[in-house]
């Protein structure tokens, strides 16, 4: 198990949870077994809620063979150590394992911080910029620069065309949009500025 316990992928997995790998159920092949993969460490049983992380593969098993009588596992009768074929499948498992995790974690929206705001609504302006500069970002942008008006960069006058507005979540407007299918026409501005729905 040397090359296993040397695969970058596989200490990954050791740090996950069951949960966080979100793991592929056991299948079985050809003759109705399923295989343990080398140093795995969690029920992959569809429908197993043992959450646990094994000791060792043997204990998991042990686990498999007490609590699922049904589920068949190859080399039961087997011991000693792995085959080299047995590690690099077990290589590549553990692989694909962690490319589905980074695929679904880089997928994950990324939160993004609400747009400062004043008392009466308006933006906040210098806290605004500070915060934009404390991604390390210019101000003003290069949009406000380009189009001559680069003094109202962070301003609700170039809130359309100013790059640094995409770096907030505007609260104002996500009011506006819960209010508006139940407003009459000319009140949903009104009322959204009360916060109400906040």
């Amino acid at each position: 198990m040397a090359k296993v316990k040397k695969n970058l992928n596989y200490q990954r997995y050791l740090d996950l949870s069951k949960a966080d790998l979100e793991l592929p159920s056991l299948k079985e092949d050809d003759k109705g077994y399923c295989t343990v993969e080398v140093g795995e460490r969690y029920c992959r049983v569809e429908g197993c809620v043992n959450e646990t992380r094994f000791t060792s593969a043997n204990n998991l098993r042990k686990h498999v063979h007490k609590q699922h009588p049904l589920v068949h596992l190859t080399g039961e009768d087997s011991g000693g150590r792995p085959t080299q074929g047995e590690e690099a499948q077990a290589i590549k498992f553990y692989n694909a394992l962690m490319k589905a995790y980074d695929d679904r974690e880089a997928e994950k929206e990324e939160v993004l911080p609400p747009l400062p705001l004043k008392h009466d609504g308006s933006v906040h302006i210098t806290r605004m910029r500070r915060a934009i500069r404390a991604l390390k970002l210019p101000v003003p942008c290069e949009v406000c620069k380009d189009n001559g008006t680069p003094r109202q960069c962070c301003h609700d006058e170039v809130i359309d065309t100013c790059e640094h507005f995409d770096m907030f979540v505007d609260p104002r407007v996500e009011v506006d949009e819960e209010d508006e299918p139940e407003d009459e026409e000319g009140e949903g501005e009104a009322e959204a500025d009360d916060g109400d729905d906040a």
